[in-house]
């Protein structure tokens, strides 16, 4: 039997068998000292996951990622997770798809309509997501009310948005909080540098709406 924890750890969380898991090794994942690449053999065939340590003082994905990834492949796989009690010295963790090898997007429109998925998935679910310790508000939100509260990403840029085989998907919703999602797209447009404008106006026609002068100018003074 396989005595390596880890090992038991990922056979369990693919439910297999822990001799079906061999040659398992780590190596770190370039420019994620909070990632590591979990490299091993399932029945022979080479296959990878990785594991994240999470901040203890902002674990929120270690309860949000599981239930998103439940509602829409917009988002990784959640294999497994951990959260030890609060007071405990252990972080939280998750362990997920490996996406590093799949490239970043580079299409903004396609990152935006990733994330209108991802919107769609949870829309009745505020919530639960407040009980997962969704926070509500974020920047510019009483110039923004007039929008929905949706599932903000927090930090989408082009790097947290990786192109696989099933399409987008959306890593890294440790920022994430219920506000309005032109915020994302704000973001988004200028890590990409691209109009701000035609991308938000992307954004509203999947809620059947347009964006106007002053609320481009508030995304604007934001700064990103």
């Amino acid at each position: 039997m396989n005595a390596d924890p880890l090992g038991e750890l990922v056979a369990r969380s693919l439910g297999a068998a822990a001799p079906d898991v061999t040659d398992l090794r780590t190596e770190p994942v370039p420019g994620r000292p909070d990632q590591e690449r979990v490299r091993f053999r399932l029945r022979g065939e080479e296959a990878s996951l990785v594991l994240r340590r999470l901040d203890r003082e902002r674990p929120l994905e270690a309860q949000l990622l599981p239930f998103l990834a439940r509602k829409t492949d917009r988002v990784p796989v959640v294999r497994s997770r951990g959260v030890p009690p609060p007071a405990a010295r252990a972080r939280p963790w998750i362990l997920v798809e490996d996406l590093t090898r799949d490239p970043p997007c580079d299409d903004p429109v396609a990152i935006v309509r990733a994330k209108v998925a991802v919107e769609r998935a949870v829309a009745r679910d505020a919530p639960a997501l407040r009980a997962l310790g969704v926070l509500v508000g974020g920047p510019a939100a009483d110039e923004l009310a007039a929008w929905p509260a949706v599932l903000v990403h927090g930090s989408l840029t082009r790097d947290r948005a990786r192109l696989t085989a099933r399409g987008v998907v959306l890593t890294d919703w440790d920022g994430a909080h219920l506000g309005a999602g032109l915020l994302d797209v704000a973001r988004l447009a200028a890590d990409a540098g691209t109009d701000l404008a035609a991308l938000a106006e992307e954004y509203a026609r999947a809620y059947e709406r347009g964006v106007t002068a002053g609320e481009i100018a508030v995304l604007r003074a934001l700064g990103w």
